[in-house]
């Protein structure tokens, strides 16, 4: 189990990363960084501000992309225990009750098996040593996953 949430949360860093790269194509506000003043002032900082950025969304450990996929992990799995409450018939509405106590659920399962002492890095480090064949199986793996979730969710609002 702590592998299978350890892929899923890798994967949702490097999704969420690729589509920062992609962003930084088409986003126009990137375009203040390059008027002249803004130059002058990054060259007196002695920073080249692209990679400034890329940094801060690509650390592996306090990275914007490492934290985004940690809350999608964690909101993952709390669907996942909201849909098996629903479809056991224990809760018939969702209740604030319900929601915290699967909200909590999730970051304890998220904590201990993904999250103490960054135990995260060491799977993030072998992942990325990881052949192109076997990121794109994890990448369908972590779909398939989501799409099944979904179907899970959906089941359970429907009966």
């Amino acid at each position: 189990m702590e592998t299978y949430l350890n892929i899923i949360h890798f994967c949702f860093y490097k999704a969420h990363y690729k589509m920062h790269l992609l962003a930084n194509k088409i986003n126009p506000f990137r375009l203040i960084h390059k008027l002249p003043f803004q130059k002058k002032r990054y060259e007196k900082l002695g920073i080249d501000i692209n990679k400034e950025i890329d940094r801060s969304f690509g650390d592996k450990k306090f990275g914007l992309s490492t934290m985004a996929a940690g809350g999608i992990l964690w909101g993952v799995l709390g669907i996942f225990f909201f849909s098996l409450l629903i479809l056991s018939n224990l809760i018939s509405y969702a209740a604030m009750p319900h929601i915290v106590i699967c909200s909590v659920l999730s970051g304890i399962v998220c904590y201990f098996f993904v999250f103490k002492n960054d135990k995260y890095l060491k799977y993030f480090d072998e992942f990325e040593k990881c052949s192109k064949l076997e990121k794109w199986k994890y990448g369908w793996l972590t779909l398939g996953s989501i799409v099944a979730l979904s179907l899970l969710f959906y089941i359970g609002l429907i009966t």
